[in-house]
């Protein structure tokens, strides 16, 4: 008499897709003195987090330190976690040129 065996595997693969959470200090402000052209700018970089507890820093458009002109100017952040999910930070950094201030003289005569 012969005996029937059957095995039966499963094998499941959990799939991430909740993406990296950043946090950041937002826009970063600057005053310059009219005429200067611009400024070197620091920051304290953006962190992430993330479930699988691994997050990469995949690219940014500026480095901390970097100089930046008058105006309005985006830094964008990209991270990755394992799974290949990504998730962007951005923020700006502003460089304001400052006023000449006017010094009103009265013609005492």
């Amino acid at each position: 008499m012969y005996k029937a065996c059957c095995f039966v595997y499963v094998i499941l693969f959990l799939v991430d897709r909740i993406p990296p959470v950043v946090s950041g200090d937002g826009d970063q402000i600057v005053t310059i003195p009219l005429g200067s052209g611009g400024t070197s700018v620091a920051w304290i970089e953006p962190t992430a987090s993330d479930n699988s507890g691994i997050v990469t820093l995949d690219s940014r458009s500026h480095s901390p330190g970097q100089f930046f002109p008058p105006g309005t100017t985006t830094v964008t952040y990209n991270f990755i976690d394992p799974s290949g999910n990504t998730v962007t930070y951005e923020f700006d950094v502003i460089v304001i040129e400052g006023k000449l201030d006017l010094l009103l003289f009265n013609n005492i005569g």
